[in-house]
């Protein structure tokens, strides 16, 4: 079976591929990068709902870039937790510089972690400014091979229900705390490994999160 066979196309709400041009521009000329977190669709479309911000303490260089790790971690369970349908950790995006719009060795590696930690694969993403921005996404699958991604941008794209957050108050300002289970597992981002090739990478670690996409969703069209 193709590797690259359950991810057809990625969908990024406006807020989602909003955050990663503002966070690249904002950083200029310097790298930087963040996770990627959704939903992945039994019909091959991948979710991007929101995009974590790699943090103050993230480390930002020319041709070099570090993730604020703790920060990460904690947004990336927080976010996750206020949807009804919790996000799940899809991958990361980071800048090269100029024009280089493939991996690094050392991107590779991290690639090939991410690919390793669930059936569906991951996706990973390069943005170059030379000099406008330019975005290019690919599915990573296990053993590491890559397929660039077609992506589309927004929210009409993206069923209603993807939207719905964890608690409806209404006129009830005053919800009640959820009893504690199973689904208060965090949402886990690993400690980035780095290596002084001059290039950025980071490693997504376990998502505990215990919705699993892939059945919870099999009925789920995105409306094209």
């Amino acid at each position: 079976m193709n590797g690259h066979e359950n991810c057809k196309i990625v969908v990024f709400s406006n807020k989602a591929y909003n955050a990663i041009i503002n966070e690249t521009f904002r950083k200029d000329p310097v790298e930087t990068g963040g996770i990627l977190m959704g939903h992945v669709l039994s019909n091959g479309c991948w979710i991007v709902m929101e995009v974590i911000p790699p943090g103050l303490k993230a480390i930002h260089q020319r041709a070099y870039f570090e993730y604020d790790t703790e920060f990460v971690n904690y947004m990336a369970n927080s976010v996750s937790k206020q949807y009804k349908m919790e996000l799940d950790v899809l991958g990361l995006w980071h800048r090269h510089p100029g024009s280089m719009d493939v991996f690094s060795g050392t991107d590779d590696g991290t690639n090939t972690t991410f690919a390793n930690l669930r059936d569906y694969g991951a996706i990973s993403g390069l943005v170059n400014v030379d000099p406008k921005f330019r975005f290019t996404l690919r599915h990573v699958s296990y053993p590491l091979d890559y397929q660039i991604v077609d992506v589309e941008v927004g929210d009409d794209l993206i069923p209603p229900q993807y939207y719905e957050l964890k608690y409806s108050f209404g006129d009830n300002l005053s919800p009640t705390a959820p009893i504690a289970n199973e689904s208060t597992a965090k949402t886990q981002v690993a400690e980035p490994e780095r290596q002084g090739d001059g290039s950025s990478n980071g490693n997504i670690g376990n998502n505990d999160t215990t919705q699993t996409l892939q059945q919870n969703h099999e009925n789920a069209v995105v409306n094209r």
